[in-house]
C-alpha cells in the first residue's frame, strides 16, 4: 500500500504511563491485523515491555469508492484522567474516553 500525497502525516502522540501499564496508539492497525489502520489502543508492561492487551476506540469505515489513506482517523491527543482512565481525541474531534480496567471505550461526554 503507498502512500497519498494527499494525506497529511498523521500526528505524534506520545505514549501516556498509568502505573506500571504504558498506552499507546497503534501506529498501523492493518499491518497488525486489525480491520482498519487508526483507532487502536495498545496497552504494555512497562517492566516487561509485553502487550499486554489492544482495544478498539473507535469505528473507522473506509469508504469504497475514496482513497483510502485519506480516510484513516488516527488519535490527535491522549491523556490520563485523575479517575485513571484516558481521554483520546481523534483527528476529527472526536473525544473518547478509555477505562483501561475495564477494556472499553465510550464517547466522551461534552460538559
Amino acid at each position: 500500500m503507498g502512500k497519498s500525497s494527499s494525506r497529511i502525516p498523521a500526528p505524534t502522540v506520545g505514549a501516556v504511563t498509568i502505573g506500571k501499564v504504558r498506552y499507546e496508539q497503534v501506529r498501523n492497525g492493518l499491518l497488525a491485523g486489525f480491520d482498519q489502520m487508526g483507532g487502536y489502543l495498545a496497552a504494555y508492561d512497562v517492566e516487561s515491555g509485553k502487550q499486554l492487551w489492544t482495544l478498539k476506540v473507535y469505528d473507522n469505515r473506509r469508504l469504497s469508492d475514496k482513497e483510502g489513506d485519506v480516510q484513516d482517523v488516527f488519535f490527535k491527543s491522549m491523556k490520563a484522567q485523575p479517575d485513571g482512565s484516558l481521554l483520546i481525541e481523534n483527528e476529527q474531534g472526536k473525544r473518547f474516553v478509555v477505562d483501561p480496567s475495564a477494556r472499553t471505550s465510550s464517547a466522551a461526554v461534552e460538559q
